[in-house]
């Protein structure tokens, strides 16, 4: 069976440039911090997941998504960051290309589509079996992606720095969590909202009411079906909000139909032990990460010493 492992690129790449100290710099002191991160990050889930076959998926590069035209206000309250670590940001992109394209990564994105519409096109193709013999993980740290899990389709949360371990999600252990199955997220968070999307839901309707309706009714159009027999002031906000649980539940559905092109043949992972990631990996400092793959000179196996060392200034 192959195991396609689909990582939310800029998700992994945003946690990593938090999760590890803006110090850390290459030997010729530019700051590398989110690369590293990101490469960490990546190593672990290799080791971990021992996947047959890699993709990275980006988002729209040059359109605005669908979600941004239906929706202007979507992800509008998010706060960006500082001007200088904006620019701390923006400068290791280049080199996170340098990364992907040196480890022989394919890159999948559809212009319109957000990320997580290219992951959710490709595991619908593992779900129909149009991609045969195939399992899909999911990689992110966005429990949105959680409403594609299914019975060929596993969500993988990685482990960062210290402050949170890695799990690997199937069908069971969300429902062990949530108390309803992945589908029905979208319309969990067509009531509740998600306000780092500034999606609105229902004014008034929490997680715990959102999760008891989802799990007595399911699908959101059952519980207006239902209107009458829920109590009367719960009722009320769910009539005064119908339009928003619409739009709310439009908006959280990840699309299955974006236009991705995906030849399972190119997306074969030969591992990082490859010379251009080495190479890229000593030009950087990964002392520690050469080390993970065999790779760190006899004479260079302590990370403090030599100067052609990542740097923690």
């Amino acid at each position: 069976m192959n195991i396609l492992v689909l990582v939310d690129t800029l998700n992994f790449f945003h946690r990593a440039f938090h999760a590890y100290p803006p110090q850390l710099t290459t030997p010729q002191g530019e700051p590398i911090n989110a690369v590293y991160g990101f490469a960490t990050m990546l190593l672990a889930l290799v080791q971990e997941l021992g996947p047959t076959h890699l993709a990275v998926a980006y988002e729209s590069e040059k359109e605005p998504t669908f979600r941004e035209l239906e929706f202007p206000a979507y992800k509008a309250t998010r706060v960006p960051l500082p001007p200088e670590e904006q620019v701390m940001f923006d400068s290791q992109l280049p080199r996170l290309e340098e990364f992907v394209k040196a480890a022989k990564i394919t890159v999948l994105r559809a212009e319109g589509f957000e990320a997580d519409d290219v992951i959710g096109t490709v595991s619908r193709l593992v779900t129909s079996h149009k991609l045969p013999a195939t399992e899909a993980i999911i990689a992110s740290n966005d429990r949105d992606l959680m409403q594609l899990i299914g019975p060929r389709v596993r969500f993988y949360l990685p482990a960062v720095g210290s402050k949170q371990k890695a799990k690997l999600y199937t069908e069971r252990d969300f429902f062990e969590e949530y108390g309803f199955r992945p589908p029905a997220l979208v319309d969990y968070k067509a009531l509740r909202g998600d306000p780092s999307d500034n999606i609105p839901g229902v004014r008034g309707i929490g997680e715990k009411t959102a999760a008891e309706l989802i799990k007595k009714y399911g699908a959101v159009t059952e519980i207006y079906k239902h209107i009458l027999e829920i109590r009367p002031a719960i009722a009320q906000k769910l009539a005064d909000g119908k339009k928003d649980a619409v739009l709310s539940r439009k908006i959280a559905t990840i699309v299955a139909d974006a236009p991705v092109k995906i030849n399972l043949e190119e997306l074969k992972f030969g591992g990082f032990d490859q010379p251009e990631v080495c190479a890229l990996f000593e030009k950087w400092g990964f002392k520690s990460l050469l080390r993970k793959l065999g790779k760190a000179s006899d004479d260079r196996r302590q990370d403090s010493g030599g100067s052609n060392q990542l740097k923690l200034v």
